[in-house]
């Protein structure tokens, strides 16, 4: 299930959402203030089991396909 991010336009407060594939088209309400004028933020994502530091890093343990 994707997590959205959200910035209350009322508020300016930033909160997350879980929300389906059905669900996307109802409305977000703000947790802080109640309000209904969100906007979707853009998210980053993380990788897990990856190195950090490396300029293409590999989650491989060979460094390559397998």
């Amino acid at each position: 299930m994707p997590i959205y991010e959200f910035r209350c336009k009322t508020c300016d407060s930033r909160f997350e959402e879980i929300l389906r594939g059905a669900d996307e088209a109802r409305e977000v309400a703000c947790p802080a203030c109640g309000s209904a004028e969100v906007e979707r933020l853009q998210s980053s994502f993380a990788r897990a089991g990856c190195s950090k530091g490396e300029a293409f890093p590999s989650c491989s343990p060979r460094r390559g396909f397998s």
